[in-house]
């Protein structure tokens, strides 16, 4: 027997799907079967209630995630139903609403051996891009200045494809604010993307060890800090920039070459010298 959606849990979707009303409930939405399945394998204690297609309930696609799910969690809806409270043009049939909740004592993340900061990243679709790099590489925690999006909105979920239930996210304030917070934190030295005048992300003085990397918006790139060292990524061609995400793959899979972040990735072995002819 599914649970009947009650006028308060219709209520609470309709919030979820506004910045505004994210921040008054504490809730957001989780659409589509991989983001809606990782959200129920990382977080299942920030489940509300999970709404399921008529369609897809009947097909068998949501079996294993509906184990994950007590029944007075799932509401079942016709699919003309469902299409009215789903945020997607084209629905799966699964949606969550979702509300964050504080780490449990003792359960903090660990500290990274790199920090991300992400510095007024407006685009949502960029901004869950990025973090699903992040995630992808091992960190356990994103900085957020100031006027970065909400990592929880539904076009950031989307993209991030999970990312948002793996990482901790700490808000940072202005980039100043920052890199005050980041050097109590033992991050001694802030790096700055920049398109140019930086020291080449592939030359050796780029030291990430114990470094934060900052990722700048889309439109002004990273904010002003006196003092603090810039990074580039060389672009032989007549490109004026990467955008926020491409630049922040770049750079952080860098540090996974470099080790800093998981296994050193080895070098190749030298070419075999070619044989004499005879």
């Amino acid at each position: 027997m599914s649970l009947t959606l009650s006028a308060r849990h219709r209520q609470l979707l309709r919030q979820a799907a506004t910045r505004h009303g994210r921040r008054k409930s504490d809730c957001f939405l989780c659409e589509g079967l991989r983001g809606c399945r990782e959200a129920l394998r990382y977080r299942p204690d920030w489940l509300e209630v999970a709404v399921f297609s008529a369609s897809l309930a009947a097909s068998g696609q949501a079996d294993e995630m509906r184990r994950r799910i007590p029944p007075d969690r799932l509401a079942i809806v016709p699919d003309e139903d469902f299409a009215g409270l789903a945020v997607t043009e084209a629905p799966q049939g699964a949606l969550l609403l979702l509300r964050r909740r504080p780490p449990s004592p003792g359960a903090a993340a660990p500290r990274d051996p790199l920090a991300l900061v992400l510095d007024r990243i407006g685009d949502p679709g960029n901004l869950g891009t990025i973090l699903r790099t992040a995630w992808a590489i091992g960190l356990h925690r994103v900085w957020l200045t100031t006027g970065t999006a909400d990592p929880f909105s539904p076009k950031a979920i989307r993209a991030g494809m999970g990312a948002q239930f793996a990482l901790e996210f700490e808000p940072a304030g202005s980039l100043a604010e920052a890199r005050e917070r980041l050097a109590k934190a033992g991050y001694a030295r802030l790096w700055l993307s920049s398109p140019r005048d930086g020291v080449s992300c592939y030359d050796a003085a780029f030291r990430l060890d114990g470094a934060a990397l900052v990722i700048g918006g889309e439109a002004e790139g990273v904010g002003e800090l006196p003092g603090a060292p810039r990074v580039t990524i060389p672009m032989p061609g007549g490109a004026e920039s990467l955008n926020a995400a491409q630049a922040a793959t770049l750079l952080l899979f860098e540090a996974v070459r470099r080790g800093v972040l998981g296994t050193p990735v080895p070098a190749p072995p030298p070419e075999p010298a070619p044989r004499p002819r005879v």
